[in-house]
């Protein structure tokens, strides 16, 4: 029996796949899929996601809010906060310098490691250790990273 990945989701994925690349109303197939991972319990967002992408565009807005939160987001708990806590105490650059952007990283390999999870981002593999970004993180962590585009391969789907 193969085993089913679940999915932490970064805010840059959602606008990657809502925005960007796949918007729901040219390919409403795929989002019926994610939707059906959503309803397996298998797609998630920290809380900091979810207040961080509904601030972006409607259409991720409307997406995220379309689910009942509770069956999306991994509110953040002792566990949650205390793996963020290893995460920064690792990574303290990870938050220096940001003005308030990607406060939610932390968060979001801090939900990938509480489910098992495979971390899905949009960004680069350019980071180092003075300007770590989720991918690098996740390597030196041991986490699966992957792109919004990697879920569709990962789950065989096709259209």
């Amino acid at each position: 029996m193969t085993v089913k990945k679940v999915y932490s989701v970064d805010t840059s994925a959602l606008l990657d796949g809502l925005e960007r690349y796949y918007p729901q109303v040219a390919f409403p197939a795929l989002w019926d899929k994610v939707d059906g991972l959503v309803a397996e319990g298998r797609f998630f967002v920290s809380e900091e996601v979810w207040e961080e992408a509904r601030v972006h565009d409607a259409a991720t807005k409307l997406w995220l809010e379309g689910h009942p939160k509770d069956s999306i987001v991994v509110p953040t708990d002792v566990s949650i906060a205390a793996e963020v806590q290893e995460i920064l105490g690792a990574y303290p650059k990870l938050v220096a310098n940001m003005k308030g952007r990607n406060r939610a990283d932390a968060f979001v390999i801090a939900v990938a490691r509480k489910i098992g999870g495979v971390v899905v981002t949009g960004e680069g593999s350019d980071g180092n250790e003075n300007r770590p970004k989720i991918p690098f993180i996740c390597i030196n962590s041991q986490i699966e990273c992957i792109r919004f585009i990697d879920i569709i391969r990962l789950e065989g789907w096709k259209f």
